[in-house]
């Protein structure tokens, strides 16, 4: 899998619209618990503000590299720009257009929306080293991508015409020319991809309940296993270099190695996003307790899950190759978000900028973390923190 780290991908028809930063970025769960604010007695780690652009007042983070670049949104006063920080917090403006993934050699790949082009128009853009390059497939209308590998390699689906949104055809950009893939819609989902080009997604019918998830390596495509339980679609979030593959079916979370699938969980779900997942195959996200508390856990590869012992109602982000695991616990009534590093069986407070919340989205393999954070006139801003260095969990 790309070592550049992130948890969320824009892959909703929402990304016609500017990105915002609300914190939570998801809806707290029910019943949210006043132990969650224990997480600020613990070690704490203060937060860094990123520099936004000038006469944009809303920025979000989208990703984070090995090297210390972090891209993501600038917001207000026009359409959305993309923004690359340098590891010394420089932001550079990239232009119009929604970024969603970095790799390690600093291409960020993300979405403009194209209204000059018709009523569901969106392509897909790399920008690197102060040029931009258009990746949309001939014909294409709406397209959709989350991910790209660490040479360049971006799959996406996309609308035969830009009158349409449904996701009929996918792609994968490569050395510079589309490979069509022998999947089609009316509704295909391509979410991941590792460095060896080989990419993972989903498909979901018009009607009926033939739901369906699928890996491909180069030009063939091979359904994967159908889960035991879980109904309706799959949301498909990694692969990793060994081709393992991760994902949710409902409330089901999965993992999928060779031609079987195991049952993480029966009532929980992967974390959203290629960090969801590390080369050793440990997988992060939440699990519902007998209690009904929702809590962060980690399934280690081949070992049993592991309660990250987090305080009141949480769920896991991500996870580095290190074995270090961010993640999120909401206070009272899910009024405030305590963003969490979990290393080694101990917890660190990831602080936010004077404000009541903070909101990890990706880490890297030095530790470092991104996100966003209230300030304590209550706007969202975007964050680093850099905790000590630590040992490998393993």
């Amino acid at each position: 899998m790309p070592t550049s780290r992130k948890a969320a991908a824009v892959l909703a028809l929402a990304t016609a619209l500017p990105l915002t930063t609300a914190l939570p970025s998801t809806a707290p769960p029910a019943g949210a618990s006043p132990a969650a604010d224990a997480l600020v007695a613990a070690t704490s780690v203060a937060a860094a503000e990123l520099r936004g652009l000038p006469g944009r007042p809303t920025h979000s983070v989208v990703a984070l590299n090995d090297l210390g670049q972090v891209v993501g949104t600038a917001d207000g006063n026009g359409p959305a720009h993309a923004v690359l920080w340098s590891p010394g917090g420089a932001p550079t403006d990239l232009g119009p257009g929604l970024p969603t993934d970095l790799n390690e050699r600093g291409q960020v790949v993300g979405l403009e929306p194209r209204r000059d082009l018709g009523p569901y128009a969106q392509h897909p853009r790399i920008w690197f080293g102060g040029g931009e390059t258009d990746l949309a497939p001939p014909g294409a209308g709406w397209v959709l991508t989350s991910s790209i590998n660490a040479h360049g390699v971006v799959p996406m689906t996309y609308s035969s015409s830009p009158y349409g949104y449904h996701q009929e055809r996918a792609s994968v950009w490569r050395d510079g020319a589309h490979s069509d893939l022998p999947v089609s819609g009316p509704h295909v989902a391509l979410t991941a991809v590792n460095d060896a080009g080989v990419v993972a997604g989903s498909r979901s019918p018009t009607s009926g309940a033939d739901f369906s998830a699928f890996r491909c390596t180069g030009t063939t495509c091979t359904r994967l296993a159908d889960a035991p339980g879980g109904y309706g679609p799959y949301s498909v979030e990694a692969v990793n270099e060994a081709g393992v593959v991760v994902g949710s079916r409902g409330t089901v979370a999965l993992r999928w190695e060779g031609g079987a699938v195991t049952v993480l969980s029966d009532n929980g779900r992967v974390a959203h996003g290629e960090e969801a997942l590390n080369e050793r195959g440990d997988a992060v996200g939440w699990s519902v307790d007998a209690d009904g508390v929702r809590r962060a856990v980690l399934w280690p590869a081949g070992g049993k899950p592991v309660d990250l012992g987090v305080p009141g109602q949480s769920e896991a982000v991500a996870v580095n190759e290190r074995g270090e695991v961010v993640g999120v616990a909401w206070g009272a009534g899910g009024s405030s978000a305590r963003a969490f590093l979990w290393r080694a069986g101990r917890l660190t407070h990831l602080a936010p900028l004077g404000g009541s919340s903070a909101f990890p989205v990706a880490l890297n393999d030095r530790g470092v973390v991104v996100g966003q954070s209230t300030a304590a006139d209550g706007t969202s801003r975007p964050v680093k923190w850099a905790p000590p260095p630590g040992a490998p969990v393993r």
